[in-house]
């Protein structure tokens, strides 16, 4: 049951039309009583056709409450809002207490207890018998703060105590309505006590329509204002109905009144014509009922079409449909859901996943998911697996909200597929992708383990040749020096000759500091001679030699002797590195640093160059960097370069102080099982 604090009504347009009229009226006669008279003083010989003054003063209050109740909640904080309706209900106490009173006045003539209670008027110094109030109109007034009271206090039942109070008081004020349309004297007052006015039952009734319209969606008024076949019918039959009557009997007896026929036919022409004006209502009330029960059999046609359709899906798809409510409990389940469970449809409507699912921790995930769902009111996702006859499947289940028609949700719909076969595939694939893996690391292995050999054998090449151009080609090159030293001794002295003499010897030491220069190129002596230290600094002189590039270098104090391999290729690639400054870079410095500690050996050449560009530095495309990199890679090493336009470049390497070298590769290679 809703609390009347919480519920927040919107009224009908009557209802504040009904507050406002009733309020102006009282507010108008009040005044005009107050100001000056409105009546002639001879109002006593008609009394019983004007309101009393203590009827309009509560009929007032009832207006102005009826005001109040039509916006509950007009303010936005809670304590003004509470504050407003204490203020309204403490008005339509005040109304109940009104009743009350005029009824002790009625009974017991407690009048000059109630007077100095109520407003004083001027009217009551010469209208001794029109302050008090009627008994209907006594009663009215209960009725009306009682409804005015409960407006938004159901019963456990739901229904509303205040419907059927306003109700009860517009019953009762019809009954001196008639008798003042009629002039049947005896249904406007019950002697002795006085007559209620003529005006008192129409406010009365427009009071209890503003009531009744003040609260539209409560259950009488919800008919009444329904779209549905029902609230139309009562909306277009019931008012026609009730002012056709009334007005075929006034009309009646005006005729017979004008003497157009006899007071004899007043009740067999009204009889006729009524039963005519009602067979014409109740004839397009029933085409209009026809017309809603068509609509209504096309709708259900139309329904029963699409929950065939619905049906025919859900029970022929493979999918897995399944809803639950909020409370998770499943409230439908299609055919391929059942098989998935392996249960009937009794054992899974009504029940939980933790009731229906076999293994505790599927059934908590599946609820953790579906509570997800209806708090984050989005679809959620999640895979498990079950063990069936046929073998352990895995199910991947969409869970989505289900909602109601003012956005709350009612609970959820989920979806199941079964991806086993999937799930095998993509298990393979990955096999399959780790298979290639290895197939790939284990050729990429050879592939450096042949560069590797080839870079070897091209060393050993180089050496071979340096070693014959030292031996054989040094060697001739001595030989013919000496010889032709004793050949130009015995050759007269003539300008000529000399000469000739003088050319000859400077090209002969050409020849042989070209060999010497091919023969360092090739394999450096002083690298197998005197080791690294000396190779690098012998290296960085020549080239500041060549290109007048101030070169510095940076070596360890202590003596350090590397592998061959490593020594050699440590050299290449400071050879290779001063090769592409002296061509690209633009530099006027190098600095050549070489470390090491127990581990490994560090190799930084940097210079002040222009640099490389960001779009050609991830490339390294030319052929000396992609061999340094390989060198680096085969010998189990790291190479980075850093670099920016304008910023020179900066080459670091790091290698193992003892590489691996072929035994690396081909421990990797047996580890894959591919022969190297």
């Amino acid at each position: 049951m809703n609390s009347p604090t919480t519920m927040v009504h919107k009224p009908h347009w009557m209802a504040v039309l009904a507050a406002a009229l009733l309020t102006l009226c009282s507010i108008t006669l009040i005044i005009g009583w107050h100001v000056s008279p409105l009546f002639p003083h001879d109002i006593n010989q008609h009394a019983a056709f004007f309101p009393r003054s203590h009827t309009v003063v509560i009929m007032m209050l009832a207006s102005i409450t009826l005001w109040l109740q039509c916006y509950p909640a007009p303010f936005r904080h809670r304590l003004a809002n509470r504050a407003f309706r204490g203020l309204a209900q403490g008005l339509a106490v005040l109304v109940i207490i009104g009743g009350l009173l005029s009824l002790a006045n009625i009974f017991w003539g407690l009048d000059q207890f109630i007077d100095p209670y109520l407003l004083t008027m001027n009217w009551q110094a010469y209208l001794l018998k029109t302050n008090a109030v009627s008994l209907l109109g006594a009663l009215g007034f209960i009725l009306a703060g009682a409804s005015l009271l409960l407006l938004d206090r159901p019963t456990r039942s739901g229904r509303y105590p205040a419907e059927y109070c306003a109700l009860t008081m517009a019953a009762v004020m019809c009954i001196p309505m008639m008798g003042y349309l009629f002039n049947v004297q005896a249904l406007t007052e019950f002697a002795p006590v006085p007559a209620i006015s003529r005006q008192a039952p129409p406010a009365f009734v427009m009071l209890a329509i503003g009531i009744l319209f003040s609260r539209p969606a409560h259950p009488m008024m919800s008919i009444l204002l329904s779209p549905a076949p029902g609230g139309r019918l009562l909306r277009s039959v019931l008012p026609v109905t009730l002012v056709l009557l009334v007005t075929l009997d006034l009309l009646a007896k005006w005729g017979a009144g004008r003497g157009f026929y006899d007071h004899d036919m007043i009740s067999p022409l009204a009889l006729l014509v009524g039963s005519a004006l009602l067979l014409v209502l109740f004839w397009r009330a029933a085409l209009m009922l026809n017309h809603e029960y068509g609509s209504r059999l096309k709708g259900e046609a139309e329904l029963a079409r699409t929950h065939e359709l619905l049906r025919i899906v859900s029970d022929f798809t493979t999918e897995g449909i399944c809803v639950k409510d909020q409370k998770g409990c499943y409230i439908f389940a299609n055919p391929a859901a059942l098989s998935i469970l392996g249960k009937d449809q009794a054992s899974v409507i009504g029940h939980t996943s933790a009731e229906v699912f076999p293994d505790p921790d599927v059934a908590t995930r599946i609820e953790e998911n579906n509570l997800d769902v209806l708090k984050e009111g989005k679809a959620k996702s999640v895979e498990f697996p079950i063990d069936l006859p046929r073998g352990q499947r895995t199910y991947y289940l969409t869970e989505a909200p289900w909602f109601g028609q003012n956005s709350e949700v009612l609970g959820s719909v989920g979806i199941t597929t079964d991806i086993t076969d999937r799930k095998r595939i993509e298990e393979a694939m990955k096999a399959h992708e780790t298979r290639l893996e290895n197939l790939v690391e284990s050729r990429t292995l050879e592939v450096r383990e042949l560069i590797g050999h080839l870079q070897t054998m091209r060393e050993e090449e180089k050496r071979a040749i340096a070693r014959e151009l030292h031996d054989d080609l040094g060697s001739s090159l001595t030989a013919l020096n000496m010889h032709l030293a004793i050949l130009f001794q015995q050759m007269p002295n003539d300008v000529g000759i000399t000469e000739r003499i003088v050319q000859i010897k400077a090209l002969l030491q050409s020849i042989t500091a070209t060999k010497r220069r091919i023969q360092s190129g090739l394999r450096p002596d002083k690298l197998d001679i005197f080791g690294i230290k000396t190779a690098i600094s012998d290296q960085a002189q020549e080239f500041e030699t060549y290109t007048g590039v101030t070169c510095s270098v940076s070596l360890p104090d202590e003596d350090i002797q590397y592998s061959s391999q490593v020594e050699i290729s440590l050299f290449r690639m400071v050879q290779e590195t001063l090769n592409n400054i002296a061509k690209h870079a633009k530099a006027t410095h190098v600095d050549i640093i070489l470390d090491d500690n127990d581990e490994e050996i560090y190799l930084t050449i940097r210079d002040n160059g222009i640099g490389i560009s960001s779009q050609k530095l991830p490339s390294n495309s030319t052929h000396g960097l992609r061999g340094m990199r390989e060198r680096v890679v085969y010998l189990g090493g790291t190479i980075a370069i850093e670099s920016a336009p304008g910023s020179g470049t900066r080459i670091k390497i790091k290698l193992p102080k003892f590489p691996q070298g072929d035994g690396s590769a081909t421990a990797a290679l047996e580890k894959t099982g591919h022969p190297a």
